[in-house]
């Protein structure tokens, strides 16, 4: 799949303006030096999360993870990142607090392995998920499951070379438009019908964008607003 939208590395300067949304893909296998700037932004209660996993791979990949948030935001809302403060909504969503002089930006966050990437938008709810593009042998199993049947019916047009990544895009796009509506995954993906490709405009008036951010990934952006500006950057916000 061609990308819709091309992920350019970001200037110096970058303002988040009324209708726009950005996107930011980035890498979670920092360097050292850098995961020891990025552990100092954290809070109490995520260094007490990031203290739970088994895993040091794991536990690298969330603070990065949390950081380079932090990071981005603080670039966005010109606050040091150390002093934003998050809440949860009733789906696990983490918002930001408030903070005096900014307003209220909306944010999501998906990652699959080493990668993530991040959705931002200061007056629109937004969604963001990426999948990696791989062999699943049960495909079909799960596309009964969760496709429509409209949806079924034009995956098993592809060809079949095509199938996967179709699948994986579709696959995204259902969890974006979700995220966005603040269901979550806990709802059942065949309740929301999206198809493959191009802007999807629903009642609740989202717009839908499918990504390719790196190769063999495909991603997808939702947010609650007809034809927003979307920009795409490749690199930290630091």
């Amino acid at each position: 799949m061609k990308p819709e939208i091309a992920f350019n590395l970001p200037p110096r300067t970058l303002e988040l303006a009324s209708g726009e949304v950005h996107v930011f893909c980035t890498s979670l296998d920092q360097p050292r030096e850098r995961m020891e700037r990025l552990v100092d932004t954290l809070s109490e209660e995520e260094r007490h999360r990031a203290g739970r996993f088994r895993f040091k791979k794991d536990l690298d990949r969330f603070v990065a993870g949390r950081g380079i948030l932090r990071e981005i935001l603080g670039w966005l809302l010109n606050v040091k990142p150390g002093e934003l403060r998050f809440s949860y909504g009733s789906n696990g969503k983490p918002q930001l607090a408030m903070l005096p002089g900014n307003s209220f930006p909306h944010f999501n966050v998906a990652h699959s392995g080493s990668l993530a990437v991040y959705a931002i938008s200061r007056e629109h709810e937004v969604g963001i998920d990426i999948e990696r593009i791989r062999l699943l042998r049960e495909v079909e199993d799960i596309a009964a499951h969760f496709f429509s049947k409209s949806e079924r019916a034009q995956w098993r047009s592809f060809p079949a070379a095509a199938k996967m990544e179709a699948f994986f895009n579709c696959w995204v796009r259902k969890e974006a438009l979700l995220k966005a509506c603040g269901k979550g995954i806990g709802e059942r993906l065949n309740q929301v019908e999206v198809f493959f490709g191009g802007d999807l405009f629903s009642s609740a008036q989202f717009t839908l964008r499918s990504l390719s951010p790196v190769l063999n990934h495909v991603a997808a952006v939702a947010v609650k607003c007809r034809d927003p500006l979307i920009s795409c950057w490749r690199s930290d916000a630091s």
